[in-house]
């Protein structure tokens, strides 16, 4: 159930996969104002916001002083509406912007590249599911196997699920046919969700799927499905454990959303993953890896931010140099993903 407007606008942008605003990452506390980057193809961009801009005011109503929400609050608004912001350049020249509020894509897909170059092997990360995501996945391995990719690393880690259709368009992806999970609600009949015929055949690559106990939901039927067809190795630790498809009830009056548990699903295999005292729940990896809570967060964290464009990358350099910090972090130490490298390249991996 949520009913507060943070609450609502949050969920909604998790499931829609796009929110309305201007588009920028922020390199510490919104209500500090300072930009890190404007997102590629953002309004933010197009109205000629730069790296390191300072927000000092926006529509006239001063930054200093505002609450996280607050401050959000104020880039929000109808698409089409204008925003006006008073910019602080890192050289300390002072303008004015007027930005142009669109939807904007929120990746789910995040960190696409080939992370060993030479063995041709990709990796990518899911944040959530969103009725985008199916699309963004298919572009993403577009591109990825324009550049040769011949292996692919898929972080599910931290994952809460989110949007059912779209772990199902991606296990579609890899499963050529038969059966991808199986719903049922009380009193009713075994639903299939299938293979769609006639789809494109799936790549032939190695596959590796790294989950922890944050992999819930479609995750985990991702996960399952590619686990009981053969297609994937799992490794890091045991999956949430949550089994329930729930449906999304708008209640506009009230401004509220409720979310109603509809049916339970399993594994194709009828493997049931939901949280019990009687048994195990969960996916359990085919190769447990576990690792502290401390390098998990700093993982969690790794995988969520946000990757700046090449464009902005020249300018975020000079930025670290002229200031001595470091603004882009460095990548955590992350035995699990190293030992799904291990794996594709033909070597043993280290706590196996």
């Amino acid at each position: 159930y949520f009913s507060s407007d943070t609450e609502t606008s949050s969920f909604n942008r998790e499931t829609q996969g796009s929110f309305t605003g201007i588009g920028v990452v922020f390199e510490g506390p919104i209500e500090g104002g300072r930009i890190l980057f404007p997102m590629s193809g953002s309004p933010a961009e197009k109205a000629g916001v730069c790296v390191g801009d300072l927000i000092t005011a926006v529509n006239g109503e001063l930054l200093e002083g505002k609450t996280e929400s607050e401050a959000r609050a104020l880039f929000t608004g109808e698409v089409g509406s204008t925003v006006t912001l008073e910019l602080t350049a890192l050289d300390k020249t002072e303008r004015l912007a007027e930005v142009i509020r669109e939807s904007v894509l929120d990746p789910t897909v995040r960190h696409p590249h080939l992370i060993d170059e030479e063995r041709k092997i990709g990796y990518l990360a899911l944040t959530s599911f969103s009725r985008e995501t199916g699309a963004e996945f298919e572009r993403t391995m577009t591109a990825l196997l324009e550049l040769g990719m011949e292996g692919l690393i898929i972080d599910l880690r931290g994952n809460p699920g989110g949007v059912l259709t779209a772990a199902v368009e991606i296990a579609e992806y890899f499963i050529t046919e038969g059966v991808i999970t199986k719903t049922r609600g009380r009193g009713e009949s075994v639903v299939y969700e299938k293979v769609n015929e006639g789809g494109a055949p799936a790549p032939s690559m190695p596959l590796t799927l790294l989950v922890d106990g944050g992999s819930a939901s479609a995750s985990e039927v991702l996960a399952g499905a590619l686990q009981d067809h053969r297609t994937a190795v799992l490794i890091g630790s045991p999956t949430y454990g949550k089994a329930r498809v729930q449906s999304v009830h708008h209640f506009e009056d009230a401004k509220a959303i409720v979310k109603v548990t509809s049916s339970y699903y399993t594994t194709p295999s009828g493997r049931d993953l939901d949280r019990s005292p009687e048994r195990p729940w969960g996916i359990q990896p085919d190769l447990e890896l576990e690792v502290d809570a401390q390098t998990a967060a700093l993982i969690h964290r790794h995988i969520r931010r946000y990757d700046p464009p090449k464009s902005a990358l020249e300018a975020l350099f000079a930025w670290e140099d002229a200031s001595g910090t470091s603004l882009l972090p460095s990548d955590p130490v992350d035995p699990q993903l190293e030992a799904a490298l291990a794996l594709l390249r033909g070597e043993q991996p280290k706590g196996s």
